[in-house]
């Protein structure tokens, strides 16, 4: 009778500790936060102590809740590359490069963030390959693209969401319909059918817009 007892007693003392390690376990995954990640090719920048990840101009901080938000562009930040359809602008022998109204000086190695100059300055084109001119579209807008009851903003070939912590970049959401393409987008021909390219997200022109497909010799 006494082995019988000890014998629940054990079963009992080892069910509650499988409870206890399963809901311990539970609890600890209801806390890992799943993140939104950042483009494809995006650089990582370090003003001071501060990281930034920077991609076509655009800057990212990790947000409070996991992911990474949009943020102000740094001032001192370096980047190596400056983004698609910026601006030249001389002011006496100084030369400034502006994107979305943030202004670049060069430097070694790559192009600083400066405040704006505060004396009127005469802008000129980047010497870019010229585009269509459906393919314009001014830096600093974002255009509000539907995919069913879910809205995006686009943004100079990317796609955004809105969060209680700001901006945050999303994966090109396939069937989005925009208005218009990045002023860097490449055609692209596959079996007779033009396709438009900019970072790895396909467009295909529809009479409603530049609709995201699939990459087309993955279909």
């Amino acid at each position: 009778m006494k082995t019988t007892q000890a014998f629940r007693v054990l079963v009992f003392g080892i069910s509650a500790a499988v409870v206890a390690a399963t809901s311990a376990h539970a609890e600890v995954r209801a806390r890992v936060k799943v993140g939104i990640g950042l483009p494809n090719g995006f650089a990582e920048v370090h003003v001071g102590k501060d990281r930034y990840f920077e991609h076509r101009g655009t800057f990212y901080r990790p947000g409070p809740r996991g992911g990474y938000v949009v943020v102000r562009a740094p001032r001192g930040a370096i980047v190596h590359t400056l983004p698609p359809r910026y601006v030249r602008i001389y002011l006496g022998n100084t030369v400034y490069y502006r994107y979305d109204d943030v202004y670049y000086r060069p430097v070694a190695g790559g192009y600083v963030i400066v405040d704006a100059p505060t004396t009127t300055v005469v802008t000129t084109p980047a010497p870019t390959t010229p585009a269509p001119a459906v393919n314009a579209t001014p830096a600093d807008d974002y255009q509000s693209v539907w995919v069913g009851p879910n809205e995006y903003l686009f943004h100079d070939g990317q796609f955004f969401r809105k969060t209680p912590d700001g901006l945050v970049w999303m994966e090109a959401p396939m069937g989005a319909l925009t208005k218009t393409l990045p002023a860097d987008a490449q055609s692209v021909w596959y079996q007779d059918v033009e396709y438009f390219e900019c970072d790895n997200v396909y467009f295909r022109k529809t009479p409603d817009g530049y609709k995201v497909v699939e990459t087309p010799w993955k279909g």
